[in-house]
């Protein structure tokens, strides 16, 4: 009689604690919430200083040299556009974070076990890429 070899164990995958994941989504509320201030500052911002050039006949249908010239020299304009920019990559990194732990949770199940994958299915490998048909 032939013994039955023991079962693998299984990985031990830790579960990503839920306070994270709510904090992650309080972080990318607040995240989102200060770009749409930010970025309503940096247009407020923008149509006072467009309004106060057009009046001085520089717009960019008209001077585009001095338009660009005078908007780059505008401290004001640079210190909210690097806000809207700060917070577009605050949203960027919450949102890929929560959305990876997603992945990672319909990937792995919600056991911390493996999805098996349907048996027909075949996965691309290097070996199939290479090949010459």
């Amino acid at each position: 009689m032939s013994a039955l070899p023991a079962p693998r164990p299984a990985l031990a995958v830790p579960a990503i604690p839920p306070k994270y994941v709510l904090y992650l989504q309080a972080r990318l509320l607040e995240a989102e919430a200060s770009l749409a201030a930010m970025t309503g500052r940096y247009e407020r911002t923008k149509a006072r200083f467009d309004r106060c050039y057009a009046r001085q006949g520089i717009t960019p249908e008209a001077d585009i040299v001095n338009y660009i010239s005078a908007k780059t020299m505008n401290p004001e304009l640079k210190f909210w556009y690097s806000k809207v920019e700060h917070f577009q990559r605050e949203v960027a990194a919450y949102g890929s974070a929560l959305t990876g732990l997603e992945a990672a949770r319909r990937m792995l199940g919600e056991d911390g076990h493996r999805v098996q994958v349907e048996n027909g299915r075949v996965r691309n490998s290097r070996r199939g890429l290479n090949r010459a048909s």
